[in-house]
């Protein structure tokens, strides 16, 4: 079976689908005037994490608002899933231009979050992620 496998590529060192751990990178774009919107990115970032796999969530564009937005009314709706991302290390970070350009690097950085790239620069990059194997949802 050897040769077999070795012709037809089924004797591969590299891992199969299966075998890799499936990743996945959320990317928030709806800030605090679309809040069941962002409720569905952080409820699927809570659900992949719950569910084993590897989930992050990306602030970016208007939802880089969400951590000063969350500091000053602390009781909108999803405050208690926002906590639990930040909580579970599951919030990768905010674009750093995206908060430069919403005014809002100081509550970023004052709530402890990573910001993201030095401000001008978008990030997160999305060939690194791809290259790193994560499924890119949009939200």
């Amino acid at each position: 079976m050897g040769l077999i496998n070795a012709v037809f590529g089924t004797d591969s060192t590299e891992p199969t689908a299966t075998e890799i751990q499936r990743k996945y990178a959320v990317l928030l774009n709806a800030g605090p005037d679309d809040t069941p919107t962002a409720g569905n990115a952080f409820n699927y970032v809570l659900e992949l994490d719950d569910a084993g796999f590897e989930a992050q969530l990306y602030l970016d564009g208007e939802a880089a608002q969400w951590p000063a937005e969350f500091a000053e009314n602390p009781d909108r709706p999803y405050n208690r899933d926002w906590e639990r991302i930040v909580q579970n290390g599951l919030l990768a970070g905010v674009c750093g231009a995206c908060a430069n350009a919403f005014d809002v690097v100081d509550d970023v950085e004052n709530a402890g979050l990573n910001l993201m790239g030095d401000g001008s620069d978008h990030e997160p990059s999305l060939p690194e992620l791809a290259e790193d194997n994560y499924e890119i949802l949009t939200v």
